[in-house]
């Protein structure tokens, strides 16, 4: 039986299939992604649906990708060969089976998946949040250190205005240390 990979991508992003499902044929390779979409799009398994908005599964075999199937989108458009009219169709118009899908036999796999992109996704929101944070916390940070160098400059301002005493404390402070001359000891007998 052929094997059919069935990707993830987010815009230039793809989460790939490394090990494919194999499967009769094109039609049911289609009814599988199909129930994957359904998975991904349940609530009750993937959490909050519109979180796979602008994803999209994508089958592909040994010939490459033949079919792009959106998540988080109720409806697929498909042509068909004759050239008829596009026609919407929904996933949830038409159920498959139970017993006629390969889900049943992957459904362990798919909700693996989900539940590891629902942690990714839960991942990346904390960090998220905690950049945020921490941009908050250096942008105060910032302004902090601005105010005392504005202090800093009018202390250093007054203290120059305040006449030479002042501007004498100033040098001296800012003085380099003079050192001493070494001293030297004469030792009898030397």
């Amino acid at each position: 039986m052929p094997l059919y990979f069935f990707h993830l991508s987010f815009g230039d992003r793809t989460v790939p299939d490394d090990e494919g499902v194999e499967l009769p044929n094109r039609s049911a390779a289609r009814e599988e992604a199909l129930a994957v979409i359904r998975d991904l799009s349940n609530p009750e398994v993937a959490g909050n649906p519109r979180r796979w908005a602008s994803w999209f599964l994508q089958v592909a075999d040994e010939g490459g990708e033949f079919l792009r199937m959106p998540i988080g989108h109720p409806a697929l458009e498909v042509v068909t060969s004759d050239g008829q009219q596009p026609q919407a169709e929904s996933s949830e118009m038409k159920p498959v089976p139970l017993a006629a899908t390969v889900a049943t036999r992957q459904g362990r796999r798919s909700a693996a998946l989900v539940q590891q992109m629902s942690a990714v996704r839960k991942q990346t929101e904390q960090l998220l949040q905690r950049n945020q944070q921490l941009r908050h916390e250096l942008s105060t940070v910032c302004l902090v250190s601005e105010s005392i160098r504005v202090r800093a400059s009018r202390l250093v301002s007054l203290a120059r205005l305040a006449g030479s005493p002042a501007d004498d404390v100033y040098r001296i402070a800012n003085k380099p240390p003079r050192r001493s001359p070494p001293h030297l000891v004469v030792l009898p007998g030397g």
